[in-house]
């Protein structure tokens, strides 16, 4: 009989301390998490519920309702981590508490991008101290409100694209640890030969993590752990890369290009996209 009774006494202490738990995580509603929108300076994204204090998250990508969010989460506060891809997703009208994306979880995953058709996941997958893979770009394509097991995409790294034709990409290091941002096409399942984008952007300084703005006519990028932007002249040429100031990079686009998100330090940024326009060159 006391036996019973402890046991239940456990159970029921058990089922208070998950009902406190759930209780105390924050209830979050309407767009963009809830969150109110940034101006022209950077803020800290979701504190507490994307931006963690325990853990490190970059990337930020959304399907293009606005309902869900996808980002990269390590799996402890420390650099050099394995990391995974977390989700939320609004359900009548709450959004659900982050957890492990289906595909990911296994190996060390970064970087997803959501297509702007919402039908692909890109994302960056590499080994870990656990577990072995082939390195490289990897898609799960969208099957109902799931993901399908993710495949192999392409030997190539931080691919994003606005049509799933031209893909935008970074470079390997050269001898001196810079790298370039690239473009090729991809049709009939098979991707071009891999070009550096023309003009002025790339320089003999370090460009990576390129992110295409929605319209298509600008571009992202880092260099020297500053962002910068720039932007696709008339003949199709790339301007020369203009410092955005801020120490943020990994830079991301909502689906509405409304919004910017970066990474900096261990936690997801964002700031209006209206800076763009400070820097746009004038007619």
């Amino acid at each position: 009989m006391k036996k019973l009774i402890l046991i239940t006494c456990l159970l029921l202490s058990a089922a208070l301390s998950i009902n406190a738990q759930q209780t105390d995580f924050p209830k979050l509603t309407g767009p963009y998490l809830g969150q109110k929108p940034p101006g022209m300076t950077p803020e800290i994204f979701a504190p507490g519920f994307v931006s963690s204090t325990d853990f490190i998250e970059q990337g930020c990508t959304w399907s293009p309702d606005l309902k869900e969010c996808y980002f990269s989460r390590s799996e402890t506060s420390a650099w050099g981590s394995n990391m995974a891809i977390w989700f939320t997703r609004e359900v009548n009208g709450v959004w659900t508490e982050p957890r492990l994306a289906p595909f990911s979880g296994v190996y060390r995953d970064g970087r997803p991008f959501m297509t702007r058709d919402g039908k692909h996941m890109i994302f960056y997958r590499s080994s870990n101290a656990k577990n072995k893979t082939a390195q490289g770009t990897w898609v799960a394509e969208r099957m109902g409100a799931g993901w399908s097991e993710a495949r192999l995409f392409v030997d190539a790294y931080n691919l994003n694209t606005n049509d799933f034709k031209t893909f935008y990409f970074t470079t390997e290091k050269d001898e001196n640890g810079n790298r370039d941002i690239g473009g090729m096409q991809y049709e009939n399942g098979a991707f071009s030969e891999a070009m550096k984008l023309e003009g002025e952007l790339n320089t003999k300084a370090y460009e990576a993590h390129g992110a295409i703005s929605p319209a298509g006519d600008f571009i992202l990028f880092d260099g020297d752990k500053h962002t910068f932007v720039s932007f696709r002249q008339d003949d199709g040429i790339w301007s020369r890369g203009i410092d955005l100031n801020t120490s943020y990079v990994m830079p991301a686009f909502s689906p509405d290009g409304k919004y910017i998100f970066f990474k900096r330090g261990n936690d997801i940024y964002w700031i209006s996209a209206k800076i763009i326009d400070v820097l746009r060159p004038k007619e």
